[in-house]
């Protein structure tokens, strides 16, 4: 059964999906983290399918927009790093409180994947796995692949309508059509690649990169192609790789 519910402040709610599990629960619950802009609308529906084959394995799986995105209260131009730290840890209590699960997993996709990361090395969540899936190498490449994109989607624009006198510059309030407050790339580019300190379990989710050999990872069949402009509005539903992911966690976690 999905619940569709709002969280956190009441001045500021956060929407989020509760997926409660089909059969025995699970001690675990896990927090499906978003990526950001373009590549969450790519994969809200490959969220939702992950989420469900998840619960079917028994998981409370809850997904959510952070502040100032999606179904979300808040102002998408004063939205950072902080805040949806802040988010994360909401999601956690709601997911806690709701099912009664005594451990989390964070499972975070590419810009989620940082800020699960994040969350769980500053003490915003106490979570006893992390799976990072498609992880940026760092937030400084992350915010350096938007801004590519960014000039790479106008200039197909222009191409198509063969006007390139008509290229504009990036606008400096937004990246590919989202709110890009001044500061964010500065905020999200401290963010740090592949941490070692991360108390619990760490699983690296990936088919082009691969982690340290001390690192636990899943090898997935399926390319998410974030950095081609010709997909940038195609729907991320990688079927096989979500099964593989789903059985990985249904076999580790309790």
């Amino acid at each position: 059964m999905n619940n569709p519910l709002y969280f956190g402040s009441a001045s500021q709610p956060l929407f989020g999906m509760l997926h409660r599990p089909q059969g025995a629960l699970r001690q675990t619950g896990i927090v499906l983290c978003p990526s950001w802009g373009t590549e969450a609308l790519r994969s809200y529906r490959g969220l939702r399918q992950l989420a469900q084959m998840l619960s079917q394995s028994g998981f409370p799986v809850l997904r959510f927009d952070y502040s100032g995105t999606g179904d979300s209260g808040g102002d998408g131009r004063q939205a950072g790093v902080a805040t949806w730290l802040d988010d994360l840890r909401e999601a956690a209590a709601l997911l806690r409180t709701e099912t009664g699960v005594t451990g989390l997993c964070l499972t975070g996709l590419r810009f989620g994947a940082l800020l699960a990361q994040e969350a769980v090395a500053s003490g915003a969540v106490s979570a006893q796995s992390v799976a990072l899936w498609d992880a940026p190498p760092n937030g400084e490449v992350f915010v350096a692949n938007l801004q590519q994109m960014d000039q790479a989607f106008n200039e197909k624009l222009a191409q198509q309508r063969k006007l390139r006198s008509q290229l504009a510059a990036p606008a400096r309030d937004e990246l590919l059509g989202h709110d890009w407050p001044d500061g964010l790339d500065a905020d999200i580019a401290r963010l740090p690649g592949l941490r070692r300190d991360l108390p619990g379990r760490v699983i690296f989710v990936s088919r082009d990169r691969t982690p340290p050999d001390s690192v636990e990872s899943i090898r997935l069949p399926d390319a998410g192609h974030w950095s081609d402009v010709d997909r940038i509005h195609a729907p991320w539903l990688p079927v096989a790789s979500f099964r593989i992911v789903s059985q990985r966690l249904a076999d580790g976690l309790p």
